[in-house]
């Protein structure tokens, strides 16, 4: 998806001055300055963190061009899903996708989905036994070592569910996504060591139905959804003890993880020529017609803006046999003022038998892959992918591994 949008929190408490002096006359040598002012920021960013998660209120939701919810295989072709979804995914990519079945049901059952980025693993097998970072020593899980894989690897996890009855005629999902984003910089704005802390979700239910037209090789498609909506990010300094003291405060917190919540409308159309051996699409796509308004506590936007999309696929395809390829151009109009490379999407996906599949592609301008099986009751997709955070590639990169199992038919 494109770099988190929303309300980015910096925080830049006044330092007492006791505080202060203490941390300048103590005799730190180089790492261990670093080390303590990291478990400082880690306190501070726990706190924050806590309250995300464990508050009164668990919904956490972020705005992003792309669809709120995404199927593993669609992320594994590039994230190009206009013109071809999986699974629950049509509902959130395109609703007139539904009528392109050939039986009543298109997919009834449940998917969890379990998300880490690569330097998360990394840092994961440092330290578990038989690691490079163990050794007999007492001490090889020191703070130092800690200190530099934090500064070298952020962290990035997160999860999704959902439970679906997608039909030739409507379709509903329950659904959830959660993302948390953890780094660390040894020289932040005020010099010192620096750590954030970002959360990203969607949750709510959606509803989606194509609306028949007498054209045959043409569908639209609506979808009605209510949202809960917020997204945080804070940026700790080390050394100012008062944002742990702030954010130990209930008010506070209350501000960073409360939600937003709103219902809005999505519109698709799309047209299909079909032929005995090859297929081209044209989709269309409005999110959020109108903007859609939000209300609650939480500082993060209260309008998602209209965004206007236009995907474009090419089918190959015997009886059970296909090979599709895919370019999507989201946010057409730029509503958002992403780069270029976050707008643009493109994949192949391949599947054998209706039961087997590989998928490569282009997402945030970093190669993507993954593979499905996809039995009777029975569905494990793998991806994956890079996510960039920053304004160009190269700048702020999680290279995502994505693992999904399904229940359904």
């Amino acid at each position: 998806m494109r770099g988190i949008r929303g309300n980015f929190l910096a925080i830049r408490g006044k330092i007492k001055e006791p505080l202060a002096l203490k941390f300048l006359n103590t005799p730190f040598t180089p790492k261990t300055l670093i080390t303590e002012a990291l478990l400082r920021a880690s306190t501070c960013s726990l706190l924050v963190l806590l309250g995300l998660i464990w508050g009164p209120s668990l919904e956490l939701v972020a705005k992003t061009i792309e669809p709120a919810y995404q199927d593993p295989f669609d992320l594994a072709a590039g994230g190009a899903s206009l013109t071809r979804a999986s699974k629950e995914g049509v509902l959130f990519a395109n609703p007139a996708l539904m009528r392109l079945t050939s039986g009543f049901i298109r997919w009834i059952g449940s998917s969890s989905n379990l998300l880490v980025n690569k330097e998360s693993v990394d840092t994961a097998r440092k330290f578990l036994p038989g690691g490079s970072g163990q050794s007999s020593s007492a001490s090889a899980t020191s703070n130092t070592e800690i200190v530099d894989l934090i500064l070298k690897n952020p962290l990035r996890i997160g999860w999704g569910q959902a439970v679906s009855l997608i039909t030739r005629s409507f379709g509903g999902s329950f659904f959830s996504r959660f993302e948390v984003d953890f780094a660390a910089s040894q020289y932040g704005a005020a010099g010192l060591p620096e750590v954030s802390v970002k959360t990203e979700s969607y949750n709510g239910f959606v509803l989606g139905a194509p609306i028949p037209v007498p054209i045959p090789w043409v569908y639209f498609g609506l979808t009605g959804k209510y949202l809960f909506a917020s997204e945080e990010s804070v940026t700790a300094d080390v050394a100012d003890q008062s944002q742990i003291t702030k954010y130990s405060d209930p008010n506070t917190l209350k501000s960073l993880y409360s939600q937003n919540s709103g219902a809005g409308v999505d519109a698709a159309a799309l047209l299909f020529l079909q032929g005995s051996a090859m297929d081209f699409t044209l989709a269309l796509k409005a999110d959020d017609v109108g903007n859609t308004n939000l209300t609650g506590d939480s500082l993060s936007p209260k309008t998602l803006k209209q965004v206007n999309s236009v995907g474009t696929g090419l089918t190959l395809h015997t009886g059970d046999d296909m090979i599709h390829f895919a370019v999507d151009y989201r946010d057409v109009g730029n509503v958002y003022g992403e780069p270029l490379f976050k707008r643009i999407y493109a994949g192949t996906k391949i599947t054998v038998r209706q039961m087997v599949g590989v998928a490569a592609g282009f997402y945030n301008g970093y190669p993507s892959m993954g593979a499905v099986v996809d039995l009777f009751f029975f569905r494990l997709a793998l991806t994956s992918y890079t996510r960039e955070l920053g304004d160009h590639p190269g700048v702020a990169p999680r290279h995502m591994y994505l693992a999904s199992i399904s229940a359904g038919f």
